[in-house]
């Protein structure tokens, strides 16, 4: 204490003469950090001379996860219930409460607040240079006043993001949460600001359109016009509670992961099959009396019709040309090149043999090493009793996806 008594003291009629003598500059610090007063101590800034422009704010941030935890929110098996609707919602509410975190910040009357959120691809438009998945966000605020309103964007986008976490952590502790950054501001004195590379989103002012419109783009539905032959199909087959779907989901997660865009077909034919899940709009036309319901966003679209028979799986098959490879779940009797799974070897509903299911389209059989003895000791036995040798498929263990992975990579030719 007594050193800085004495440094406060020491030449006090020098720095009183300095400053006298010294003109008013601006200190470009101190003018640049405007919470800061002439003091050095913190403040809310007067805004009350400043002049009131309409102002927009669009603010980003991405959250990074596991492939097989997207997963599990783009299918809705969060067990906390929607993860993305509750993100959104969450952003927009944060954002109405900047000013209650941030010490400095003014309340506003927001007359816009939009929270999206995409999902980041592996590969493809939209993916990341590293290869990782998860979830983008994009926050959007406007207020008509006389401040900006740029901490309510990032405020909405990095909640949104930390809901996702809280939401998926019970599954992925080690989400990340990366790139919470403003992408575009305008009004106010400073005008319009733009982060470099981000040109695209912001927004566009609207040019009245002239009576020559352009022409619209291809459609980029698969199967257009321009678009390549169908990909190559292959079934994972076997009968109720074989294993089929865990597997699958376990197959489709490393394709994916190893660069492959993957599409899927399931054939349910269970009872009570319902089309869409109830309650959402799409689930409400059918039941209005739709026959044939669309439903298109941004990256996706989605369809689905009611007819007098089945469609046959390789009419669907015509729609897959904008993926890799189409991995079918079921259609034991549509002579696609397939995968018989089987856990026990024998149908449990029906008492048939899995064995039966083995064909000149199967490609491997994905079982446990009991199913394997049961099966070799199978096509031995016939062999004697015709005295025409059993040939059978590659057995790969049905706990091995990574297993089953590279053998489907090798019969891609990859």
């Amino acid at each position: 204490m007594a050193r800085r008594t004495t440094k406060a003291t020491a030449q006090p009629k020098a720095n009183a003469a300095h400053r006298a003598a010294a003109p008013k500059e601006r200190d470009a610090y101190r003018d640049t950090l405007t919470h800061v007063d002439e003091k050095g101590d913190v403040r809310m800034v007067d805004v009350s001379e400043k002049a009131t422009t309409q102002r927009l704010a669009i603010a980003e941030g991405s959250i990074l996860m596991h492939p097989e935890t997207q997963a599990m929110v783009l299918e809705d098996r969060a067990k906390k219930g929607d993860v993305l609707a509750c993100a959104r919602i969450a952003g927009i509410m944060a954002s109405k409460r900047t000013s209650d975190l941030i010490p400095m910040c003014h309340p506003l009357m927001i007359t816009k607040s939009k929270v999206d959120i995409e999902p980041i691809p592996a590969t493809g438009e939209g993916a990341r240079e590293d290869g990782r998945v998860g979830f983008h966000v994009t926050a959007t605020l406007g207020v008509t006043g006389v401040t900006g309103i740029e901490m309510e964007a990032l405020c909405a986008a990095s909640v949104a993001c930390l809901t996702i976490y809280d939401m998926c952590k019970a599954v992925d502790r080690g989400m990340e949460i990366v790139d919470v950054r403003l992408l575009h501001k305008e009004g106010g004195r400073s005008g319009v600001w733009n982060r470099a590379g981000a040109a695209e989103e912001a927004p566009q002012p609207e040019v009245e359109k002239t009576e020559q419109e352009p022409a619209e783009p291809a459609s980029p539905l698969p199967g257009g016009p321009g678009s390549a032959t169908p990909a190559p199909a292959l079934a994972f087959i076997g009968y109720q509670n074989s294993g089929k779907t865990t597997l699958v989901e376990k197959v489709i997660t490393r394709l994916t992961q190893r660069g492959l865009r993957v599409g899927t077909i399931k054939h349910h034919g269970h009872k009570g099959f319902e089309i869409d899940q109830p309650g959402k709009d799409s689930w409400r036309h059918a039941q209005a009396g739709s026959r044939h319901v669309g439903l298109i966003a941004p990256g996706q679209y989605a369809e689905y019709a009611y007819t007098e028979g089945e469609v046959p799986v390789t009419d669907l098959l015509t729609h897959y040309t904008d993926v890799d490879i189409v991995i079918v779940e079921g259609y034991k009797t549509a002579g696609l090149p397939n995968i018989v799974v089987t856990r026990s070897g024998v149908d449990r509903l029906r008492g048939d043999t899995s064995f039966d299911l083995i064909d000149g389209n199967t490609v491997a059989i994905a079982c446990n090493d009991v199913v394997e003895r049961d099966f070799r000791a199978r096509a031995t036995r016939e062999a004697t009793e015709t005295g025409a040798p059993r040939t059978l498929p590659p057995f790969i263990s049905i706990n091995d996806a990574a297993a089953i992975v590279n053998f489907i990579m090798k019969w891609l030719g990859r």
